[in-house]
């Protein structure tokens, strides 16, 4: 966006103050004196006979805008009709202001945006006007039509496409909840846009300022700065965002009628966050039921807004596969622009099926399709959203359960074969498999929740997901497409627990994962190690006592030692300090656990005299853990320590003096804050209880009595 000028603040400035003042017109329709200081500086009116020839310079253009800011603030009657009258204007005005910079996009684009962002905010504040205010908006974008379909091909490219794509910008970013009565002028927006004269005249009025004299083809130049072509299919994907908003409105409103949203939180929440209020229904009524004041002309707009939506992600289908985001230069700005209407069509036309309260066979089949395509990876951002829109088919339409979640199964347990080339084969959990596998459970999970039969249809689908790896034959080393089924299992499982939430999958998860035949293979250990400790948290205490063995257990130091593995596990181990910090038991139990294993193993294979940093030793992997321990804030050990945990400090002590970790200058450099925390931390070394302690620790010394038997 442009930066302001001095002009420009001093108006926004003195409409903030008029609107703190309470400024209102008269019964008469004439403004406020104060409020006729801005007006004065907007520009004229254009007559019939004027059109095109009233000239609007930046000066006006901040004038229009403060006058629309007072509005926003202080909604008034006489205000907005004045607003009004200059939106209904902009058409008929010739535009001239000073060039922009390199990376702005041109004036009308922002300036169409800011009016109507202010409109859409006075709508939203005042109820009573809302109606007026939209009826105009939705006539000015039919207007903006207009000028895309004329044959004046300049001024198409000089106001008519910035102006509509600025408009879509204050559509897409309004808190306005949009009503019922807006999805017919959707719609026929819709129709008008996709229609081949509109797109034939688009495309020509660009190819023509390319070629041209200024200021078309700045225009041009000036979006192409900013990252984003100019062209027919950019409009349509803006477009789609706000035909998205709507139908989003239109659903949230929905799910509050039928009971499954808490109306405080959709109020709350962004409109555009709707895909995260459906993930909060556990149990949602079957479809979208159309409320009572739902006619059959709106179902027909719903579906006529389907179609759409379908039509446009075909279209940009062959135009993505036809020229693939690997291209250079033109062909790649093409093949992102069809992305972006791919994810947007298909979100849209899911909504529409939702407010329909019918599945359409068309939009599944077109998400099955892709899913399962060799395009999965390589249009990751599509397969997201596909994901998502099969979350919501699953939870709304019960009847598409088994077929979605056969088809996500088969995704995790035979994916295609570039997904199997291209995701890492070793480590732990990738941002590749965390955009898609996490999703795929998701969808997944919505699957499973049926009222009265979730738990035994999830370890069902747990089971089924388990012996998929029946047929593969996981060794070191395994092929690509054994280990990407081998991971996709293990990362499935594991959300699968984190978002069941019931105890007895949890256990069922957890034994899976921590199977042997993960722990075989090299390629599996670190990513089941991570898994298994993701869904530590939500296990119940014995659970979570095993999950912490089994981690502890693949930590190996000399010569069976794997450094990637041991660092790996002390990350994991140390995250889930963090993430248990408020449950005291569960971190006390952790912390023996943890401050035994650094026992036993500083005995086994203590560290070297003097520190060598690229050596994984007890010290590297197990201190970072206990310190993170001791830093939540349940953590009381200090205060509230028992005998058997008092003798574990006294060991943990005992072999870091007798080692000689704390008087070795290396080893204080790398590691001394993590002793002074510890040491601030730890209990007094012998229990209250005890009595005697120094004289009973005497006579029962073995080395004491085998001295004195000596002598």
């Amino acid at each position: 966006m442009e930066c302001p000028d001095l002009h420009s603040l001093i108006l926004e400035e003195l409409s903030e103050i008029l609107a703190a003042s309470g400024v209102r017109s008269g019964s008469d329709g004439q403004l406020d004196p104060e409020a006729e200081r801005i007006l004065a500086q907007c520009p004229a009116l254009p007559t019939s006979t004027q059109a095109g020839g009233v000239v609007v310079t930046r000066r006006h253009e901040n004038a229009i805008l403060a006058l629309a800011n007072l509005l926003s603030r202080a909604p008034d009657r006489g205000i907005l009709d004045r607003v009004l009258s200059y939106l209904d204007a902009l058409p008929s005005y010739s535009y001239k202001f000073a060039p922009l910079g390199s990376g702005s996009l041109p004036i009308e684009h922002w300036f169409v945006e800011r009016l109507l962002t202010r409109l859409l905010a006075c709508a939203a504040q005042a109820p009573h006007l809302a109606n007026e205010i939209m009826d105009r908006v939705w006539t000015h974008l039919d207007r903006l039509v207009d000028v895309l379909q004329g044959s004046d091909l300049e001024f198409a490219v000089t106001f008519g496409l910035p102006a509509f794509l600025g408009a879509m910008d204050a559509l897409e970013r309004t808190r306005f909840r949009f009503r019922a009565c807006d999805v017919p002028h959707v719609d026929a927006l819709a129709t008008r846009l996709l229609a081949t004269a509109t797109v034939d005249n688009v495309r020509a009025a660009v190819g023509a300022a390319a070629a041209a004299a200024a200021p078309a083809r700045r225009t041009v130049w000036l979006y192409q700065q900013s990252g984003v072509g100019l062209s027919a299919n950019h409009v349509l994907a803006q477009f789609l965002v706000v035909v998205r908003a709507v139908l989003e409105s239109r659903a949230a409103l929905r799910l509050v009628a039928s009971g499954d949203l808490d109306p405080e939180l959709v109020a709350a929440k962004d409109p555009r966050g709707l895909w995260d209020l459906i993930s909060l229904i556990d149990s949602p009524h079957e479809g979208l039921q159309r409320s009572g004041g739902s006619s059959d002309e709106r179902q027909q707009a719903y579906a006529r807004v389907l179609a759409f939506s379908l039509q446009a992600y075909a279209d940009a289908r062959s135009l993505v596969l036809a020229s693939p985001l690997s291209a250079d230069g033109a062909a790649r700005a093409m093949a992102s622009t069809g992305l972006r209407i791919m994810c947007r069509s298909v979100y849209a036309a899911a909504l529409a099926s939702l407010l329909l309260g019918q599945l359409d066979a068309r939009l599944l089949d077109s998400v099955f399709e892709h899913i399962g395509s060799s395009h999965a990876q390589s249009l990751a951002p599509l397969t997201v959203v596909c994901f998502r829109v099969l979350a919501t088919a699953a939870a709304f339409f019960p009847r598409s359960r088994d077929a979605i979640a056969t088809a996500i199964s088969r995704f995790l347990t035979d994916p295609p074969v570039a997904l199997a080339a291209e995701l890492p084969q070793a480590g732990g959990v990738s941002e590749a498999e965390q955009m898609l596998v996490a999703p795929a459970a998701a969808a997944l999970v919505a699957c499973l929740r049926v009222a009265g039969a979730g738990r035994a249809r999830a370890i069902s689908a747990i089971h089924t997901l388990f012996n998929a790896l029946a047929v593969h034959r996981i060794a070191t080393p395994a092929g690509a497409h054994t280990l990407r089924v081998a991971r996709n299992v293990v990362l499935a499982l594991a959300q699968l627990a984190q978002l069941h939430c019931d105890a007895e999958v949890t256990e069922l998860v957890v034994s899976m994962i921590c199977a042997p035949r993960f722990a075989a293979a090299s390629q599996l250990r670190e990513l089941a190690v991570q898994c298994a400790a993701d869904v530590a948290p939500i296990a119940a205490r014995p659970v979570f006592s095993d999950i912490v063995s089994s981690v502890l257990k693949r930590i190996a130091f000399g010569s069976g030692a794997d450094d990637a593995v041991n660092t790996s596990t002390s990350d994991a181990l140390a995250a889930l300090a963090w993430k248990i910090g408020s449950q005291q038991d569960l971190v006390e139990a952790f912390f023996c656990a943890v401050m035994r294993a650094f026992v036993d193993a500083s005995i086994d294979a203590p560290a070297p005299p003097r520190l060598r940093k690229q050596l994984v030793t007890p010290l590297s992997v197990y201190l970072p853990v206990l310190h993170a321990l001791v830093q939540t804030d349940t953590f009381a050990m200090d205060r509230e320590a028992t005998a058997e945990q008092i003798a574990l400090w006294r060991g943990f002590w005992f072999q870091m003096v007798a080692r000689g970790y704390l008087l070795d200058k290396s080893y204080v450099a790398v590691y001394g804050r993590i002793y002074s925390d510890l040491a601030a931390h730890a209990p007094i070394l012998v229990h209250p209880s005890s009595v005697n302690y120094l004289e009973t620790e005497l006579e029962c010394s073995s080395v004491l009595l085998r001295e004195s038997s000596d002598a």
